[in-house]
């Protein structure tokens, strides 16, 4: 997850021209978003059942629940499962994709996984 947040950055400075005409682009950007939202649903399944939760059925769900445990806030729960509805609509190639959401993503997600690496990796050292 650290190498594929690394790339904030670089995704941070598609603008929508770029993301209509350029399909390389577009692609890297939509699977890249994709694998960071991937990558905290599992590692949210691997907190919960830690805390012997119950995996709830949905990637949101799953997402939102991490704000009932003891290292999230249910904020912080309500802020991160949002991007599940993006991640489904990205790997199911919906049509109705919005540019909108995907810069939306790239503009304020950063801060929510920064504080989702940091808590995982803190709750990872050795006690």
């Amino acid at each position: 997850m650290k190498s594929e947040f690394a790339d904030f950055s670089k995704f941070s400075k598609v603008d929508w021209k770029t993301y209509n005409d350029d399909r390389d682009t577009r692609r890297n950007l939509e699977r890249w978003i994709e694998n960071i939202v991937n990558c905290s649903i599992d590692i949210a399944k691997v907190l919960l059942a830690v805390e012997g939760r119950r995996i709830p059925t949905s990637y949101k769900g799953v997402l939102k629940e991490l704000g009932t445990t003891q290292h999230f806030d249910e904020s912080f729960g309500d802020d991160i499962s949002q991007w599940a509805v993006l991640r489904n609509i990205l790997t199911h190639e919906y049509l109705d994709i919005r540019w909108n959401t995907i810069k939306k993503f790239i503009q304020t997600s950063e801060p929510i996984y920064k504080t989702f690496i940091n808590k995982v990796e803190f709750m990872l050292q050795p006690q």
